[in-house]
C-alpha cells in the first residue's frame, strides 16, 4: 500500500500533519515519524495507521541517514513536515538526498490524481504562490496550526527504530531559557514600535498576565530594538499564532505582521494611526493613545 509520511518533533505539529494528510489521502497509509514515546502514543489513536517511534538519539538530525534509506525503500507518494526549524532542516537534507522539490511554508494542500497542490506566500506576504508538484515524494513543509488534529480512536501499531551511527558528537545540551508559549495561547498580546519605552512593556506584561495569555512582539522590537528574545516576534518569519484573542499595542500591521495573525479569531488593536494596516485587519479597533487607553483598560480589569 501506497504511504504518506507525516514527521515533527513535536506532538502538536505531528498531529496536525495527520490531519493534512488524511485531507488528501486516496487509499493511502498515513505513517506517523515519532521523535517520543508520547507523541507516538497521541498519533497512534488521533489517525495514524502506522507510527515509527525513533529511539537511541540524542538529535533528531541523527535519523535523516534512516529516513533516507526507508523513503527510498518505501517511495512513499508524500511526506509532510512540521514548520519548526529542526524540521526544517531534515526536510532540505531529505529533499536534497531524493531529488525532489520541497515547498516551504504551505497551506492549502490539495491532490488531484498524482499531483499534489499547495499554496504559500511569497515576497513578503503581498502574494501567494500555486504550486503543482508531480514527481514523488511530493514534500513540504506545512504551516503550523492551518488543521485541526482528529479525534481519538483505536490505537494503530507502534514500531521503534533506531537511528544509524552519527559522524556528529553531541557534547552538551542547554536547556530552551525561553518561557514563552505563543503557538499554543488562547491569548496573545503583541507590542509595536508605538511602544516608546522598553521600561512600558510592562504594561503589556499586566494585561497579559491578567488575560491569561502570552506576550510577542513584532520584528523590529526584537530584531532591532532588542527588547525581547527573538523567538517572541509574530510574524511571517517569526511565530504564526491562532489564538481566541490577539491584542496589538502600538502595533502598525505591515503585511509580514499580519500574515503571522490572520487566522487568529478575534483581533483588536490599540493604536493611535487610523490609517495604520492594522485597523483594517482588526475586529475591534481602539484608536488613540495606547498610554491613556492602556492603564484605563488595566483598571477596567483590576489589574
Amino acid at each position: 500500500m501506497s504511504q504518506i509520511w507525516v514527521i515533527s518533533e513535536t506532538q502538536t505539529a505531528l498531529l496536525e500533519l495527520v490531519a493534512h494528510a488524511k485531507g488528501v489521502a486516496q487509499g493511502d497509509s498515513i505513517v506517523a515519524w515519532a521523535f517520543s514515546t508520547e507523541a507516538a502514543q497521541a498519533v497512534s489513536k488521533q489517525g495514524a495507521d502506522q507510527v515509527i517511534e525513533l529511539t537511541g538519539a540524542k538529535r533528531p538530525e541523527d535519523y535523516v541517514p534512516t529516513m533516507i534509506d526507508r523513503a527510498g525503500a518505501e517511495t512513499p507518494v508524500a511526506i509532510l513536515w512540521g514548520s519548526t526549524k529542526r524540521s526544517k532542516e531534515m526536510a532540505a537534507r531529505l529533499a536534497a538526498a531524493l531529488d525532489v522539490p520541497l515547498i516551504n511554508e504551505a497551506f492549502n494542500l490539495q491532490r488531484n490524481g498524482q499531483s499534489f497542490e499547495a499554496e504559500r506566500y511569497i515576497y513578503g506576504g503581498l502574494c501567494v504562490a500555486h504550486e503543482v508538484i508531480d514527481s514523488a515524494p511530493f514534500m513540504a513543509v506545512m504551516v503550523a496550526k492551518t488543521a485541526e488534529a482528529l479525534a481519538e480512536g483505536a490505537a494503530c501499531s507502534i514500531e521503534t527504530l533506531a537511528a544509524s551511527e552519527s559522524k556528529v558528537q553531541l557534547i552538551e545540551l542547554r536547556p530552551n531559557q525561553s518561557t514563552s508559549n505563543l503557538g499554543d495561547a488562547n491569548v496573545v498580546v503583541c507590542i509595536g514600535r508605538g511602544v516608546a519605552n522598553q521600561e512600558d512593556i510592562e504594561l503589556a506584561r499586566r494585561l497579559t498576565s491578567k488575560l491569561g495569555g502570552e506576550l510577542g512582539c513584532t520584528r523590529p522590537v526584537a530584531e532591532d530594538l532588542h527588547w525581547m528574545a527573538e523567538e517572541n516576534y509574530i510574524g511571517i518569519s517569526g511565530q504564526v499564532v491562532k489564538p481566541t484573542v490577539y491584542i496589538g499595542i502600538g502595533v502598525s500591521g505591515q503585511i509580514q505582521h499580519v500574515s503571522g495573525i490572520r487566522d487568529s479569531k478575534t483581533i483588536i488593536a490599540i493604536e493611535k494611526n487610523e490609517n495604520a494596516p492594522i485597523i483594517e485587519s482588526s475586529d475591534y479597533a481602539l484608536v488613540g493613545d495606547l498610554y491613556q487607553i492602556l492603564p484605563a483598560l488595566l483598571n477596567a480589569l483590576g489589574a
